[in-house]
């Protein structure tokens, strides 16, 4: 199978010893956690896939970012203090000051092993098969963010392309679905962009990525975290999709 699922944000783990970099206290790590973790992705996207093709982030977001770049000169987000290791919150207070050193053994732990899994995941896919596609998966709340793009739009499922590595027609086989099915779709929009390791990136098309962002409201209370009564509909239609993009994959391209 050459589908890989992607779910980077899912964790609000922090593994002994990150604990002590907060200079927040626990009550607003919690808040930041309900702000910034992309709730249940594993369970909306993962039901009933193979573990095998599941690429997921060991610990919070809020430990490192495995969607940034590695290098804060690269990454926009570093200017707002939310590069791969996030220093600031949500609203710009302090959250961490992190020596180049630590910085460094974070990335190192918890940062490049996700990414050796994802590379290896992925090359092993197109040795075998010639090919590889990725489904990025994640999840985003009603209220902007400080990484947001300066829109205000808010669809009800965001597509997220990277140029090449997402082709037209694996598009418009997304946003056709999820149009059948009722949701409104923008493209790059609250964010754009989508998974591609590092060896692959604009070298070799033949792997293929695509990023959904499912907006929370849709499943859960984002005042608590708490899943609603519209958590089942979403999963459903995400594990309907998940099928019918396995199914067109295999299918010889016209």
């Amino acid at each position: 199978m050459s589908l890989i699922l992607h779910i980077p944000h899912a964790s609000t783990h922090l593994p002994e010893g990150t604990l002590g970099d907060f200079l927040i206290n626990s009550a607003e790590i919690k808040a930041e956690h309900l702000r910034l973790t992309d709730w249940y992705t594993d369970e909306l996207f993962g039901q009933g896939y193979p573990a095998s093709h599941i690429i997921q982030a060991s610990c919070s977001r809020l430990v490192v970012d495995v969607e940034r770049f590695p290098d804060d000169e690269r990454e926009p987000c570093a200017q707002i203090g939310m590069g791969a290791t996030y220093v600031r919150t949500c609203a710009q207070k302090i959250m961490r000051t992190l020596s180049p050193a630590r910085r460094e053994a974070l990335m190192q732990q918890y940062y490049w092993p996700h990414h050796v899994r994802l590379d290896q995941a992925v090359a092993e896919r197109v040795r075998a098969l010639g090919h590889c596609y990725i489904l990025d998966a994640h999840s985003y709340p009603t209220g902007p963010l400080p990484t947001h793009l300066g829109t205000t739009l808010t669809p009800e499922i965001g597509l997220g392309t990277e140029g090449k590595h997402t082709s037209q027609d694996f598009r418009d086989f997304a946003s056709g679905f999820f149009r059948q099915q009722g949701y409104e779709v923008g493209f790059n929009v609250p964010f754009s962009g989508a998974i591609v390791p590092h060896a692959f990136m604009g070298q070799d098309y033949r792997v293929q990525s695509l990023m959904v962002e499912v907006r929370r409201d849709l499943y859960l209370d984002e005042a608590t975290g708490q899943k609603h009564d519209g958590f089942r509909r979403v999963q459903a239609t995400l594990t309907e999709f998940r099928q019918k993009l396995v199914a067109w994959i295999a299918a010889p391209q016209v």
